[in-house]
């Protein structure tokens, strides 16, 4: 006994002797990685934190007023508009509805008085949540989203970002009181539809001041901060209604309001009174000056790090980016409209002016209106200046009394056969067509003319002079790559349908479009095919922060060559000479090339045409396409260009030169040639060859740099922050691919994956890498789809092969029973066929009878399968015959 007691008791020593070795063991291990990770990331983390401290040092009470007004000057430095909220959008703590303050506090951080800036037990609720039930609560605290949405104004998941983040928040907390940080917050939140803080939300979404909101609406309101295009009221009313009544739950449960006020707010509608609010910076009257603001507000979006796309897998992917469109859109906006910048444009007014004063003469006799009021048929216009790519004037309507849309940017509609110099002629020249060379009119496909039958046999210069459908649709079908598609990417056509649906059809002009696109798109042609993205901005000043966010340095982008861009001028010149288009000829100027275009049942009419200076592209037609344009009406698009043209021609004392040839086409008379080899160039133009190459190499390179370098101009990254970001992308992307899916119960893993690879992208601020990676995650996402596909068309194959053999079985077991059937009929068939024969032999009494059965019998027999030939019997009597057929249907 006591042997055993000192073993045990000895085993207990044992125990207790290797407890601290083992505890030290694990704070060995413990200060190792400590010291691992700060070798590693300590540099990183450091800087982060000296950045955060000097972030906070400047930070004063007016960072979080609105800002001074912006201002847009047009381009000899005038200033022509000041954009601004109403003053009283800002409203200081004293005159804040109480019960915001509470309810915030209540949903978004109910420890707000105690914590001094950052909440740690929150971040560790948060991380337990995360693990424990795999549900994401937010650790963040309200002086963390101030800092996050309204200093730095970085919405990117990483850790460097968090840590400023926190660094800032405790520093905002010692600089001002928990009332102003509260003040800030509820003033400063982004609230959906270009709506920062709750005075606005209030007067936008209920044309209400906060102070006189109803606890339902004031619940619906603290709501929308969390999500605000998830939650938005007016696009998604189920879910906000949804969140209000969390919200009002949570009311309850903190004790703000009591059960029947639950009770009864919950049961009550939205009660949304939306306020399309008009204040000074409302610029829906003038065209020029809605498309300047439209293009600040798409820069602003660009600097926040969004990026702009043009082409789409499928539907769903292009719905899905519309919807971000939207919300950055209006979050941009309302950025612009709450101040601080410096908007240079290249507005001339009086041009402006002059070319509105024209399209609308070219129209007024023309007083009809549509069911909602509008003047009938509606215009279109954008004219572009060919040197520069800058947008000289935009005309979006025929008025902008009642009528606020600007159709120059959003009235998309069909080109008609606009599109054909675009998606098919120019191509086809680059593989080798010549104005001179023979085509077919004949019929294909579906495809009609818009006159009855076909020419047979025509040049390429014909066929365009006199929109010939089949032509220009058997060149489109010969671009097999479908490289019209991705030119029309390039030059930032936004509803092209999605990549799954390519079709040559496009040569037609069945995608929509707007006249700004058609004009940028047909200006590339003059710069012997390269494309300058549209635009009447030269630059944006961010004067809160003493910087450029924007300056136009119109970079260029090859989509055609100079061959086939000059050969497409050439040829639509010969439309405006002598085919279609010549009612569009200048008095005043010969040299103009262009192109007509109408839409199915002529419900629009479209005219592009250029100068070697200027490019106009013009559309009519009405806002819903529903009847068809008169012929009258099919020529004001023309007219209106002649008109304008002429102009212009005077105004920018435009030289009679003709467009710029290459040295590498040869003209005689109609006809064309390429010659690549043709004679030396002179010494002039060795110099501006030499020159201009120079010049462009040097946009192109700064131009480059400026592309690669935002992560340090817009995100104030290092390189060695910015790298590190890349590699995580990278080592993420590796792990992916070297793991390839076999099953497809790998799916749901492998597609969860790509997702977290997406989430790590999106902190990659260096454009071009972060581009990279998406054509790698698009392309990785293709072949998990197709996988997938294969999985289930092997698994379809199966069950048909299952199906195949049981039908098989079924018809084989149905077969024999017939066959079984028939053969016991048989019999019966044989001996009612005799005693039929008799009857009518004997000429007894129930032959009729007797036959009849026998019909029943065989009737029976083939509804078996059988086969038994319909009987004739033939009775002689009396030197007389009398027949009798027997038969069945």
């Amino acid at each position: 006994m006591r042997k055993r007691e000192t073993g045990l008791r000895e085993r207990v020593t044992r125990k207790r002797r290797k407890w601290p070795w083992i505890l030290l063991t694990i704070l060995l291990l413990l200060i190792l990685s400590l010291g691992a990770f700060w070798l590693k990331y300590g540099y990183e983390i450091r800087n982060t934190i000296a950045d955060g401290y000097s972030y906070s040092q400047g930070l004063k009470v007016s960072d979080f007023h609105p800002s001074n007004s912006t201002v847009i000057y047009d381009r000899n430095g005038k200033e022509i508009k000041k954009l601004s909220r109403s003053s009283s959008s800002y409203t200081p703590i004293k005159d804040i509805n109480p019960d915001i303050k509470k309810g915030l506090v209540a949903v978004e951080d109910q420890r707000f008085y105690i914590h001094h800036g950052v909440d740690m037990y929150a971040i560790m609720r948060s991380v337990v949540s995360t693990l424990l039930h795999r549900r994401t609560e937010g650790g963040s605290t309200l002086t963390q989203q101030l800092v996050k949405n309204v200093i730095l104004q970085d919405q990117s998941q990483n850790l460097n970002r968090k840590l400023k983040e926190m660094v800032i928040a405790q520093q905002l907390e010692k600089k001002f009181s928990k009332q102003q940080i509260l003040e800030f917050y509820i003033n400063n939140v982004y609230m959906g539809h270009g709506s920062y803080g709750f005075s606005a939300a209030a007067d936008y979404y209920f044309s209400e001041n906060q102070k006189d909101l109803s606890i339902d609406k004031l619940a619906l309101l603290v709501g929308i901060p969390n999500s605000p295009l998830y939650y938005d009221p007016v696009s998604a009313p189920k879910r906000s209604l949804n969140r209000r009544n969390t919200i009002l739950y949570v009311f309850y449960q903190r004790g703000l309001i009591s059960k029947h006020t639950y009770e009864t707010a919950s049961k009550r509608p939205l009660g949304l009174k939306v306020n399309k609010r008009k204040y000074d910076n409302d610029v829906s009257n003038n065209y020029a000056l809605n498309y300047a603001v439209y293009n600040a507000t798409e820069e602003l979006m660009k600097s926040s790090g969004f990026t702009m796309e043009y082409a789409f897998k499928d539907n769903q992917a292009r719905n899905d980016y519309f919807a971000r469109y939207r919300q950055e859109f209006e979050r941009a906006r309302g950025k612009l409209l709450d101040g601080g910048y410096t908007i240079n444009t290249t507005i001339d007014m009086d041009v402006q002016n002059k070319i509105e004063s024209l399209v609308n003469k070219t129209y007024e006799s023309y007083t009809g209106r549509s069911a909602n009021g509008k003047l009938t048929p509606q215009v279109s216009s954008t004219v572009i200046d060919n040197k520069t790519g800058d947008v000289i004037a935009v005309i979006g309507g025929r008025t902008t009394q009642d009528d606020q849309m600007n159709r120059a940017i959003n009235g998309y509609s069909q080109p008609g056969s606009t599109a054909k110099p675009l998606v098919a002629y120019a191509l086809a020249f680059e593989r080798g067509y010549l104005p001179q060379s023979t085509v077919v009119d004949s019929a294909i496909a579906n495809v009609h003319n818009w006159y009855s039958g076909y020419t047979g046999k025509t040049t390429v210069r014909h066929a365009l002079e006199n929109s010939i459908n089949t032509v220009a649709y058997k060149l489109a079908l010969q671009d097999t790559s479908y490289s019209f598609y991705d030119d029309l990417t390039k030059m930032e056509f936004a509803r092209l349908r999605p990549t799954e649906d390519k079709n040559a059809i496009d040569a037609l002009g069945t995608f929509s479009t707007t006249t700004t696109e058609m004009a940028s798109a047909y200006s590339s042609f003059s710069r012997g095919g390269q494309f300058i993205h549209p635009s009447n901005l030269t630059s944006i000043y961010d004067n809160d922060n003493n910087r450029y966010i924007y300056q136009n340095t119109h970079m260029k982008k090859d989509i055609y060559t100079k061959n086939a861009s000059y050969m497409m001028i050439n040829t639509m010149q010969s439309v405006i000479s002598n085919g279609l288009g010549k009612a569009a000829a200048l008095d005043n100027y010969k040299y103009t090339a262009g192109k007509t275009g109408t839409s199915d049942n002529n419900k629009d009419s479209y005219f592009v045409g250029m100068t070697p200076d200027f490019t106009i592209a013009n559309w009519t037609g009405n806002d819903v396409p529903s009847t068809s344009l008169t012929s009258n009406e099919q020529t004001l698009s023309m007219q209106a260009f002649k008109a304008e043209g002429e102009y212009l021609v005077s105004q920018m004392k435009e030289k009679e030169e003709d467009f710029k040839k290459p040295n590498t086409v040869t003209v005689s008379g109609s006809n064309l040639s390429v010659n690549q080899s043709n004679e030396q160039p002179t010494i002039q133009d060795v110099i501006d060859s030499d020159f201009s190459k120079y010049i462009s190499a040097q946009e192109q390179k700064n131009t480059d740099r400026l592309y690669n370098l935002d992560y340090r101009i817009i995100y104030h990254l290092s390189k060695k922050e910015e790298y590190k970001r890349e590699d995580k992308v990278q080592s993420a992307i590796d792990k992916y691919t070297d793991n390839p899916i076999t099953k497809e119960s790998q799916y749901d893993s492998k597609l969860s994956e790509l997702q977290k690879i997406r989430y790590l992208n999106a902190n990659v601020k260096r454009q071009s890498a972060k581009n990279d990676f998406n054509q790698q995650i698009l392309q990785m996402q293709k072949e998990l789809n197709l996988s997938q596909a294969m999985f289930q068309a092997a698994k379809d194959n199966k069950k048909i092969a299952k199906y195949q053999s049981e039908k098989e079985t079924i018809e084989t077991q149905r077969e024999q029973k017939r066959q079984s059937m028939v053969d016991k009929l048989m019999p019966q068939y044989n001996s009612q066929l005799q005693k039929v024969k008799d009857a009518y032999k004997n000429n007894d009494s129930d032959k009729e009878a007797q036959k009849q059965k026998l019909v029943d019998i065989m009737n029976e027999i083939r509804s078996y399968g059988g086969n038994v030939p319909d009987v004739k019997i033939t009775v002689n009597s009396n030197s007389s015959s009398d027949s009798s057929s027997s038969s069945s249907n």
